[in-house]
């Protein structure tokens, strides 16, 4: 069983090589170009998305962690065996970019999970388009190049 993790905007699923499913709270509310087979309910972040007390990350990973635990890793595999019986890769869903720094989400944090329980690896599906660039920040100047003086003529 093939498994990646990835964003519903990942171009590569409109291939049609991939069993596409979602693992986001909320479904794409845009015609993301592929079918999506269904959702996994016990790999979505329900009761802990949104909620202030989980915003940082690791009080956040706690709790997601907790939720995979009660499922159990069997649960989890035969609901993966559903999907993947269409002989395609499985590809978990949610909406975040997490190529850009600073972004995280909870598709890698099952995906860690997983290894650690099983021993197979949940990469992230290669995705074509250039990463978002990061937020502007004016180049610091160095101290000499400060104090220069500068002349037109």
């Amino acid at each position: 069983m093939l498994l990646f993790t990835s964003r519903f905007s990942n171009p590569e699923l409109k291939t049609g090589k991939y069993t596409a499913v979602r693992i986001s709270v909320g479904a794409p509310r845009w015609n993301v170009g592929y079918p999506i087979a269904g959702a996994i309910r016990p790999l979505m972040p329900t009761g802990i998305f949104g909620r202030p007390e989980y915003a940082q990350v690791e009080a956040f990973r706690r709790a997601y962690i907790e939720m995979l635990n009660r499922a159990g890793t069997p649960a989890i595999r035969e609901v993966l065996r559903y999907f993947a019986a269409a002989g395609n890769p499985v590809v978990l869903l949610c909406f975040e970019d997490i190529r850009q720094s600073g972004n995280w989400c909870h598709r890698t944090m099952f995906a860690d999970w997983w290894y650690k329980r099983t021993g197979e690896m949940i990469k992230e599906l290669p995705d074509p388009t250039p990463p978002p660039k990061e937020a502007y920040s004016p180049p610091k100047a160095d101290a000499a190049a400060e104090n220069e003086q500068l002349s037109i003529f």
